[in-house]
């Protein structure tokens, strides 16, 4: 396979395809192609893979847990998307920061207001730490050790330009190799349109493995549906916000 080289920190990795995101500095578009290794990509047959039932990790929501059979899987990438106040984000922080360290990547809310949403919405906050930057969001993931990511929102990254030769928005692609990379789970907040669908380019609602619709239920509940999942059966569940 090809071996390539980030131009800015120096880290090789051979892969089939030119490698998008450095795994070690985070920075896009770095690596450059220095060598071919003369190796080739084996297939493997499925009877020799072992499979057991993938591992659940909880959510804290009791009925969401049972429509997920238990919980997230790991590595898994979420978008969470609906109209303005029905508790997507709050809900999402709430999950991230009950299953282990999260870092939140606040780009709608400065810091202090969306540690005061994350607190009202009874978030474990010794679980979560902000950046309001998303240009080295990896890096900050990695020093503060965290295994879940909440971007909120995909709406205003300055990374929604698709990948050349792909449907996949370049956050897109960062964020499922990042889950990849660490077993993590990224949570993506999305607005929706006037139809009540994920806003802009389709891909944000084929990318991940759950997609969360969020609408009113009540003064202080929400209706969570489930129309994809890849670990789960579609269905819904009314959550406290």
């Amino acid at each position: 396979m090809p071996l390539y080289e980030c131009v800015a920190c120096q880290h090789q990795k051979t892969a089939r395809l030119r490698v998008l995101v450095c795994s070690e500095c985070g920075r896009s578009d770095t690596y450059a192609l220095i060598a071919e290794t003369g190796e080739r990509l084996a297939s493997v047959c499925a009877a020799d893979i072992a499979v057991s039932e993938p591992q659940r990790y909880e959510t804290g929501d009791s009925e969401l847990d049972t429509v997920l059979l238990g919980g997230f899987v790991r590595p898994s990438t979420s978008t969470v998307f609906g109209r303005g106040g029905t508790g997507k984000s709050r809900s999402a922080l709430r999950w991230a920061t009950h299953l282990g360290r999260t870092l939140l990547v606040s780009l709608e809310m400065p810091s202090d207001l969306a540690v005061y949403s994350a607190k009202s919405a009874r978030a474990n906050l010794s679980q979560l730490w902000v950046t309001e930057s998303e240009t080295d969001w990896q890096g900050e993931a990695a020093s503060r050790n965290a295994s879940i990511v909440v971007y909120d929102s995909f709406h205003y990254s300055q990374k929604q330009r698709v990948i050349k030769g792909s449907k996949t928005p370049l956050i897109c692609y960062e964020l499922s190799e990042w889950a990849k990379a660490t077993g993590g789970i990224v949570l993506m907040i999305c607005h929706s349109n006037k139809r009540n669908e994920v806003s802009g380019t389709t891909a944000v609602e084929h990318w991940p493995d759950y997609l969360f619709k969020f609408a009113k239920h009540g003064a202080s509940e929400a209706k969570v549906t489930i129309p994809k999942a890849r670990y789960c059966p579609t269905g819904s569940a009314i959550i406290t916000i």
